[in-house]
């Protein structure tokens, strides 16, 4: 893989993650279009590190909160279920863990099957559409009053369904997320706030699983090119998070919903060429 290609794919992951497009549809998109053969999961897993990185420098302050709740709850075991109920930033760690549980098994079960489905491009292509068309439906719902700290654990539940199933490449974790987020209530920023707070476990515990993946692949590519993937992903990145937090309060996700559309058809129709 080039220095350029690198930061190309960094780029699309930086904008992808988190802009509701599907980061994982793309990059098999791109890598195909690119014919980059090494990328697969050793790539993805550098990059997605950038996008990490961009994630806490933007919501440093909950993630200082949720750290402080760990240690409050970690030195007051007994009164767990008190300190969820009456203090936000432990409630808010709950319904994190909670939500990351479908993702977590899933991907134990499913890793070698998912894995496969990156290889199958017009997969990819109707997965974007179904994505559009959440995003399109989630346009159309009423403005939730639901605050992030009046989340409970079945609304955690369902984000969580909801992100699991975003394991597939096509379907956009934040795009699907919001859009459960939005559906059981939330307020359009408390929704993108807790799904983007939600890609930190799910991002740390993919680096984590594929440590062995990562290790083995590793001189496949430069290390240079993972490092100019991984900067391009994370500054990307954090320009992507402001970017959609600004288009949600406005309604405009629809954006998004046509994007996905027109890729999405296109890349079927080019499948079947």
């Amino acid at each position: 893989m080039s220095a350029l290609q690198a930061i190309f794919l960094g780029i699309v992951q930086g904008l992808t993650e988190f802009l509701p497009v599907s980061s994982s549809g793309h990059l098999v998109l791109f890598s195909q279009l690119m014919e980059i053969k090494e990328t697969s999961l050793v790539f993805e897993i550098v990059v997605h590190g950038g996008t990490l990185l961009a994630v806490l420098l933007v919501l440093r302050a909950d993630v200082i909160l949720l750290i402080r709740s760990f240690f409050k709850l970690l030195k007051q075991p007994k009164r767990l279920s008190e300190l969820i109920k009456e203090d936000p930033g432990c409630r808010l760690l709950a319904n994190l863990v909670y939500a990351t549980l479908p993702v977590v098994i899933l991907a134990l079960i499913f890793k070698e099957q998912i894995e496969n489905l990156f290889l199958q491009s017009i997969f990819v292509g109707f997965m974007l559409i179904i994505t559009g068309t959440v995003l399109f439906i989630s346009e159309r719902l009423a403005a939730g009053p639901k605050k992030l700290g009046n989340l409970k654990l079945p609304d955690a539940a369902a984000i969580g369904l909801a992100q699991a199933v975003a394991v597939l490449p096509g379907i956009s974790r934040s795009g699907s997320t919001i859009a459960m987020g939005r559906a059981r209530g939330l307020a359009r920023a408390d929704a993108a706030r807790f799904s983007f707070l939600l890609s930190i476990p799910a991002i740390l515990g993919a680096l984590v699983f594929s440590l062995k993946d990562l290790t083995k692949g590793a001189a496949h590519i430069p290390a240079g090119s993972l490092w100019l993937g991984f900067i391009a992903a994370a500054v990307t990145g954090y320009g992507a998070i402001h970017l959609l937090l600004n288009l949600i309060k406005q309604r405009k996700l629809i954006w998004f919903a046509y994007y996905t559309w027109v890729v999405g058809a296109a890349v079927v129709l080019l499948s079947l060429i």
